[in-house]
């Protein structure tokens, strides 16, 4: 193991930002969370400290990371749920700003950012967001243990309505795939259902994150001025679930290298061993990444 590192969380609070907090304690190294109101202790021993900044104020966040005698700084950043519509420009504005911040700061160490899923490169070198029929397509190929899941993360983040919806989505679904003695009954109303949910799922206002997470990886391509990182998770990614610490790393060539990560997913808990694996590492420098775990060990 590595002498203890001082690393800077942008984001502690989220499902993936609160692992990788927990797993960079775990290995002894010391955490600041940095968020707008970050959590001002951690439930877990280790080192932690908090300092508040908001991420719209570039000159202050660039003073942190300036003043902070950090060896590591990872963005776990995401713009709020409470509104979708929203999600897309708080996110491309959060990420820019981080970035601005990042860049006229006179920190330049390794800088990993988490991002999305929606930027991992099919064969054909086409973005999975870009796919056709991108979200509706991909939901319905979703296993049902999956839909659980992303239910209960609406419901957690107090989006009842859009819980709900899964919810119906997921009986639509199988009202028509595996349909029973009574289904023909209500399979008018199903296909009501299937038909919202691909309009829904089509509109941009819909795949915010994923989009914002997209823009993010474009502002980082190219850049050399200083180090970075950038992981996407894969498509099923959850949280609240176990960390068996075994993960397989992929990088993104454009060409349908990282396409695994496509078909599957990991626990939050096992990307955060990966990510502070690389901190610790800082072996995919300038580099789009990618990693696939065990799920479906514990059922939502």
């Amino acid at each position: 193991m590595p002498n203890p590192f001082r690393v800077a969380v942008l984001g502690p609070k989220g499902q993936c930002g609160q692992c990788i907090v927990d797993e960079l304690l775990s290995r002894g190294h010391t955490v600041v969370g940095i968020s707008r109101s970050p959590p001002t202790s951690w439930p877990k021993p280790g080192e932690y400290s908090a300092t508040a900044c908001d991420f719209s104020n570039i000159a202050a966040l660039g003073a942190i990371l300036s003043e902070g005698r950090f060896d590591a700084v990872v963005s776990a950043f995401a713009p709020p749920l409470s509104d979708l519509k929203e999600a897309y420009r708080l996110g491309v504005k959060g990420h820019g700003n981080i970035k601005m911040a990042i860049l006229r700061s006179s920190y330049r160490g390794p800088f990993f950012i988490v991002g999305g899923a929606g930027s991992l490169y099919y064969k054909q070198k086409v973005q999975l967001c870009d796919d056709e029929g991108f979200a509706f397509k991909h939901w319905y190929a979703w296993p049902d243990v999956h839909l659980d899941y992303m239910a209960t993360r609406m419901f957690d983040h107090g989006q009842r309505g859009f819980g709900t919806f899964i919810k119906l989505f997921k009986w639509a679904r199988g009202n028509v795939q595996n349909p029973g003695w009574l289904s023909w009954l209500f399979r008018p109303f199903a296909n009501l259902v299937l038909r919202k949910a691909r309009n829904l799922l089509t509109d941009p206002a819909a795949t915010g994150l994923i989009m914002c997470s997209r823009a993010a990886l474009t502002m980082w391509e190219g850049v050399r001025e200083t180090n970075w990182s950038f992981l996407s998770p894969p498509w099923q990614l959850r949280d609240k679930g176990i960390r068996t610490g075994k993960y397989k790393a992929f990088v993104d060539d454009g060409a349908g290298s990282a396409e695994p990560g496509i078909e599957n997913g990991i626990y939050n808990e096992d990307m955060a061993v990966a990510i502070v694996d690389e901190v610790e590492n800082n072996a995919l420098n300038h580099k789009h990444w990618m990693c696939t775990g065990p799920i479906g060990l514990k059922k939502w």
